[in-house]
């Protein structure tokens, strides 16, 4: 309806029922989330046009990225959130088992400068470029092969290819692959890794060189034990492998997602040797319920500059029968970032087509009471209109807005299985819990799935309340807080990453509220003392709120550091550190090194302002005398310090802690199942030491005993076991059951991150626990994968 139709004499009451129900529309916008809390189930409103679905994470078309040492990004601005890139063996293996990863971070780092995470394969023979076999192997009389084939002589460079069959070769590769799953799996850099190395391209084939007399194909053992290799190094991050009659088990081809690299067409049923093709008649039609489809859009149809101009395209085989066919949730596409489409029809066909792959996640029903006094039970349906599953599971975190939007505070997260949201249109059913401590009023509840990459970019719902009130966050319902609660479930906020890391707030004009005084028995250390060393932009400021009238911001963004000097310690052992900051955001986080050593991350909730100090406590290990402990955040920036605080524990000055085992004896462990202790180890996965730490993969249960014969070991005069331990995700648990003469005693769960943290359990949370006739701890539940650098009672 126009507004010359509007504005027409003769139709009065036209009028007037326009802007009373343009009235009443603003009126419920403006009420709808306070209003929807009734406890009865509300339907949520689907927008699959919803602007930011465009970029959402680990899915759509993605470029080739940059060389890491480009200065400019050749990429236009289509949208995306990955990046492809290849890098060779020779650049990462220098020897037998031993590596530069220099190169691969170079570029995961990169990458994730951009807030994207990566896709890539290692090769060993790419045609036209230098040979990817590193030196030590063909030092060591490794058959290499010259060859006209794929364009390899096209260039200035040519590549060689190995004989594929070598014990030497084959080991290297085996041993390559244990090493990246061990530093890689997990890397919230990471999206997806193909398993390459073998064949052209790390495409898993050397034709024409594969019959008589010229066949280099490696053989079926060696096939197997290569996949066998990626299977057990990665069982976080997935991976894809280019041909499911590579392995010869249905296990094993199981195991793993698939690429199709001639995309649109060779993908259907046309040849025998079509992807889709080979995937059923291996049996693995539904492998893409569990484990990822990605690919290469095929390159002439990239250069066809007409592919997009009509819909359906005419080119190639039909794009959408081919998404939908094979559910691909990803397609490198790099001649689309590098050109410009002929026209606005063309481009709106290749954005449709690229937020057509993947997972497309929608919240279809939210439940939620009006007046929840001290404590919120939000239930949740999620539905998936898209191709495919969303393939990790992230965790997702609630938040509380006033009513003026304004952020109030984290309450947690949850740990959802957001994998087992397959495509069709059911509803999924979840749930959410937690004390909040709201002191009366209206608020609305916003929920974000959290990226682990700390400017990764955020993950959004088909809804049209995703961003209304927060960016990067769903609006679920309003709700109304009729008293102040008085107790709280909630001791602290869990460790977070992910989304946007503004530059921080300037300080405004502060209302009082006072630092917290330091416990008794503490040693204080102000942020802006004279000793301490500061790498600009971190910088003093005015801080009326904090204990010496001053404090420390812009610590972070990849330069800003602020390093404590003199920090004093009595004795060498563990200490509680205190750390007072101000944080005004939901979340930031920062890295603390101690004396030089490798940083742990620290996640800082938000403190309730730019003006309000907080407390966040944490454990380190100091030696004798004096010490430095260095705040830094390599991507964002970290919160405003205050002060710290050192305070002595179990560990500092008191009783010598008893190591149950610190790793450092591979041997032992992995020969003679042994622990520090004398008692023996039993488990299933991968449990090794590598004679300094334990790495835990694919495991459902590990048990332990403290003696040789099960016998009782006397742990009276500690308090806490104490894990020292990182995970491959954050987030990532594994629970931890006592045992003393009489049997089982309680059972606690240890959530760690992808840095080492020390993790204190009071052995009086072990309900029932004698700890002088202490047997044996039994672990399960297991999450992910861990890796261990010592346990101990202190």
């Amino acid at each position: 309806m126009s507004n010359a139709r509007l504005a027409r004499p003769a139709k009065p009451m036209l009028l007037f029922m326009v802007f009373a129900l343009v009235g009443t529309m603003l009126f419920m916008n403006l009420r709808l989330p306070h209003a929807v809390a009734s406890g009865e189930w509300q339907a949520q409103t689907y927008d699959p046009n919803k602007p930011g679905l465009e970029q959402n994470p680990l899915k759509g078309f993605l470029p080739f990225s940059k060389q890491p040492s480009e200065s400019v990004d050749p990429n236009n601005s289509f949208p995306h959130s990955m990046e492809w890139f290849y890098v060779s063996l020779r650049d990462l293996m220098t020897g037998p088992n031993t590596y530069n990863w220099a190169p691969l971070d170079a570029y995961l780092n990169d990458i994730a400068s951009r807030g994207n995470q990566a896709a890539f394969r290692v090769y060993v023979d790419y045609p036209g470029r230098t040979t990817g076999i590193p030196q030590f192997l063909i030092n060591g009389g490794l058959l290499t092969r010259d060859y006209d084939q794929n364009g390899n002589h096209d260039t200035s460079t040519h590549s060689l290819a190995p004989d594929w069959n070598d014990a030497n070769l084959n080991t290297a590769l085996r041993q390559f692959v244990a090493a990246l799953g061990a530093r890689y799996d997990g890397d919230p850099r990471i999206g997806f890794v193909t398993a390459g190395l073998y064949g052209f391209w790390g495409e898993w084939h050397t034709w024409p060189y594969d019959a008589a007399p010229n066949d280099w194909r490696m053989n079926q053992t060696n096939m197997d034990a290569l996949l066998t290799a990626f299977k057990d190094a990665f069982h976080s991050t997935q991976v894809l492998a280019r041909y499911p009659y590579s392995a010869s088990t249905a296990a094993l081809k199981s195991a793993f997602g698939y690429h199709d690299d001639s995309f649109a067409y060779a993908t259907l049923f046309q040849t025998d040797w079509d992807f889709w093709n080979l995937i059923t008649q291996n049996g693995q039609q539904n492998i893409w319920q569990t484990h990822p489809i990605g690919g290469e859009l095929y390159p002439p149809l990239q250069q066809d500059t007409s592919f997009w101009q009509t819909w359906p395209n005419q080119n190639g085989q039909n794009y959408q029968t081919s998404v939908e066919t094979t559910h691909a949730s990803w397609l490198m596409y790099d001649r689309l970032f590098k050109t410009s489409l002929p026209d606005a029809t063309a481009s709106a066909n290749a954005l449709g087509a690229h937020k057509m792959l993947g997972y497309t996640l929608y919240n279809s029903g939210v439940q939620l009471p009006d007046s929840p006094a001290s404590s919120l039970t939000v239930n949740v349906k999620l539905q998936n209109k898209g191709v495919a599953p969303f393939y990790y599971n992230w965790p997702v975190e609630f938040g509380v807005l006033n009513a003026s939007d304004v952020w109030v505070k984290s309450l947690g997260t949850a740990s959802w299985n957001l994998k087992s949201v397959q495509p069709g249109g059911a509803d999924y059913s979840f749930a959410f819990s937690a004390s909040h401590n709201l002191p009366a009023g209206d608020y609305k509840l916003v929920m974000r799935v959290v990226n682990p990459l700390s400017n990764g970019k955020a993950l959004r719902f088909a809804n049209t309340r995703q961003d209304a009130n927060r960016s990067g966050w769903l609006t679920l319902s309003g709700f109304h807080v009729t008293a102040s609660a008085t107790t709280s479930t909630m001791l602290a906020d869990p460790p977070l990453t992910g989304g946007p890391t503004p530059t921080p707030t300037p300080t405004p004009t502060p209302t009082t509220t006072p630092t917290p005084t330091p416990p008794a028995g503490t040693t204080s250390y102000e942020a802006e003392a004279s000793a301490n060393t500061l790498v600009s932009p971190a910088a003093v400021s005015s801080c009326a709120t904090c204990s010496g009238g001053s404090k420390v911001g812009y610590v972070g963004n990849g330069s800003g550091t602020l390093r404590f000097n003199g920090v004093t310690a009595p004795a060498a052992g563990d200490y509680t550190l205190t750390i007072y900051y101000l944080n005004g955001d939901a979340s930031r986080s920062a890295s603390l090194s101690v004396n030089g050593g490798a940083g742990a991350a620290i996640s800082f909730p938000s403190s309730g302002g730019w003006t309000t100090v907080a407390a966040k406590t944490t454990t380190v290990h100091l030696q004798a005398g004096a010490n430095t402990l260095l705040f830094s955040q390599p991507t964002g920036y970290a919160p405003d310090f205050d002060r710290i605080a050192l305070s002595a524990n179990g560990g500092g000055g008191g009783v010598t802690p008893l190591i149950f085992d610190n790793y450092d004896n591979a041997s032992q462990y992995n020969t003679l199942l042994k622990n520090d202790m004398g008692g023996g180890y039993w488990g299933d996965g991968t449990i090794s030491s590598n004679g300094s730490e334990l790495t835990l993969s694919g495991v459902s249960w590990w048990d332990a005993t403290f003696s040789a014969a099960e016998t009782n070991v006397d742990l009276s005069a500690y308090t806490y076991l104490v894990y020292v331990v990182k995970s491959g995700t954050n987030g990532a648990s594994f629970n931890v059951t006592l045992w003393d003469a009489g049997g089982a005693k309680g059972t606690k769960t240890v959530t760690a991150t992808t840095a080492y943290q020390t993790i204190r359990i009071p052995l009086a949370d072990f309900a029932g626990f004698d700890k002088s006739t202490a047997r044996k701890f039994k672990h399960g539940a297991f999450t992910g994968s861990f890796t261990i650098d010592e346990i101990r009672f202190e």
